[in-house]
């Protein structure tokens, strides 16, 4: 009875002034759309892709994903004079890592070296070219690195230190040895301008799960443009997962960190931890292990123009833990196996905006523990799950939003606080299994949503009895009221998402 009932609203509402007058889909659009979303999956895998290079398939319903300008690119910074080359025990510098980082730091690190006896290079007191860097090992220190045609490989770890800088230039490319359990710490400046990182593809005999990382920590920043990092990384988030930046309270970067125009294959994952000022830009993540970005405790961070397929086992974006001042943009996050974006634990003043969220298994967007966050002029289609998923959040509002054929409900909002706060206004809900879902709910407001292709659930879960009241209010004579579900009774002061208290 229920599901006959849904349709007869759906045809009501299909009636209305805002279902008459706004774009729907049809069987066959629907079926077009659907192939140009494969297309753009197929391409977006190719080597080499970018958002700019999907350009010409992100047309009609998509033709927002990609920025309306181009991104001013940071320079590079510099370092004086020409830094020095040493050697520091291995063992020392794995005891600082393990001091400095914290997160999931592998403690077996050190089973992986070939000769646990044998010291790292260690360069300080100013910058060195990768290409000088060879010459000096070869001269002092000769087997650390080798160089075999246009590859270097080191087969000891590489220490920067917070005074001196590494860049890599010109077609460079450093491979980390497996074998010989290489890795980098970088305290200071690491520099890639259209050059490469990776590990080598044979194993470790003393440790099987090793992989090649790169760790940025204390004062270090890490600039990369035009860049390639692949086979890093053990699996997971963290200080040993492949790239990782992160800051300290009383050691904060002298410099900003930003990844521009770059590739990442196979690499674990880009953690971010306890830092700020990261721009992430550009730049395809592909067949990452776990999320391809993740971001906890990071301030000031923009998230723009990236292309993220592939993760194995978590998240395409992931942010959490107390991360604020982040901006989410122009990005095609497709077949993740975890949600597209996963925002979480105390983050807030996010906006996450114009990005395309297709196939990935635990839905598009989901928002668990977050407060003040604007999800605006997304395209999530085709997942797996829900198309947005609110749990426990306060403050959020979710506008022009195009939610269609999602295999759970539209947008789900759920195990919200008593006095927490939503608005769900001007957005698309087209052949999702559902439109709106609440289970736990408090205030809900809606205002202008089209559900005009939302057939044959409007409203499900303890929402379902508000889909006469929605018809009500989506007449011509009453478009401009929202709908206000579960209102509260103000008995204590609301969060201001402008102060922060």
């Amino acid at each position: 009875m229920r599901r006959s009932l849904s349709l007869l609203f759906a045809g009501l509402l299909a009636s209305t002034a805002f279902g008459a007058s706004a774009e729907n889909l049809d069987h066959a659009a629907l079926a077009r759309l659907t192939r140009q979303i494969s297309l753009i999956e197929n391409k977006a895998q190719s080597d080499g892709a970018s958002v700019q290079f999907l350009e010409p398939l992100l047309t009609e319903r998509l033709n927002g994903i990609a920025a309306s300008t181009p991104l001013q690119a940071p320079a590079f910074a510099t370092i004086e004079n020409k830094a020095g080359l040493h050697t520091i025990p291995v063992d020392f510098m794995l005891a600082q890592l393990r001091l400095q980082t914290g997160a999931r730091f592998n403690a077996d690190v050190g089973k992986a070296l070939t000769n646990a006896n044998a010291p790292a290079l260690f360069i300080r007191g100013g910058a060195i070219t990768l290409k000088q860097l060879a010459q000096d090992a070869a001269a002092q220190f000769p087997g650390a690195l080798e160089k075999n045609g246009d590859t270097y490989t080191a087969n000891w770890p590489i220490i920067i230190w917070s005074d001196s800088g590494l860049i890599l230039d010109d077609g460079n490319r450093l491979e980390l040895s497996t074998s010989a359990g290489a890795f980098m710490l970088n305290a200071g400046l690491l520099q890639l301008d259209n050059a490469a990182i990776s590990g080598s593809a044979e194993s470790n005999a003393g440790l099987t799960d090793f992989k090649p990382f790169v760790v940025t920590a204390m004062s270090g920043a890490l600039q990369a443009k035009q860049a390639t990092f692949s086979n890093l990384g053990f699996q997971g988030a963290g200080s040993t997962s492949g790239i990782s930046i992160i800051g300290a309270a009383l050691m904060p970067a002298r410099m900003q960190s930003f990844f521009v125009d770059s590739h990442f294959d196979k690499v674990s994952s880009v953690s971010l931890l306890n830092t700020h000022n990261i721009l992430i830009a550009g730049n395809q993540f592909r067949d990452a292990a776990g999320p391809a970005i993740a971001m906890k405790g990071v301030t000031n961070g923009r998230v723009l123009s990236n292309i993220v397929t592939g993760s194995r086992q978590g998240q395409g974006i992931n942010v959490q833990n107390r991360s604020s001042d982040i901006e989410v943009a122009h990005n095609v996050i497709l077949d993740n196996r975890g949600s597209g974006i996963f925002l979480a634990n105390g983050v807030r003043d996010i906006t996450v905006s114009a990005n395309l969220l297709s196939g990935n298994g635990r839905g598009g967007i989901s928002v668990v523990r977050g407060t003040c966050i604007d999800l605006a002029g997304n395209i999530v289609i085709g997942n797996r799950q829900v198309g947005i998923k609110v749990r426990t959040s306060d403050r959020l509002a979710l506008s022009q939003n195009e939610l269609i054929n999602n295999s759970g409900p539209g947008i789900s909002v759920t195990e919200q606080g008593p006095q927490a706060t939503l608005t769900i206004s001007d957005n698309h809900f087209i052949a999702n299994k559902s439109g709106l879902h609440g289970g736990s709910a408090s205030e809900v407001a809606l205002a202008r949503n089209d559900f005009a292709g939302q057939s044959p659930i409007l409203l499900d879960g303890e929402f379902a009895s508000y889909v006469p009241q929605l018809l009500r209010v989506s007449t011509a004579d009453h478009a401009a009221q929202p709908l206000i579900i579960h209102a509260n009774e103000q008995s204590s002061p609301r969060t201001d998402c402008q102060s922060g208290s």
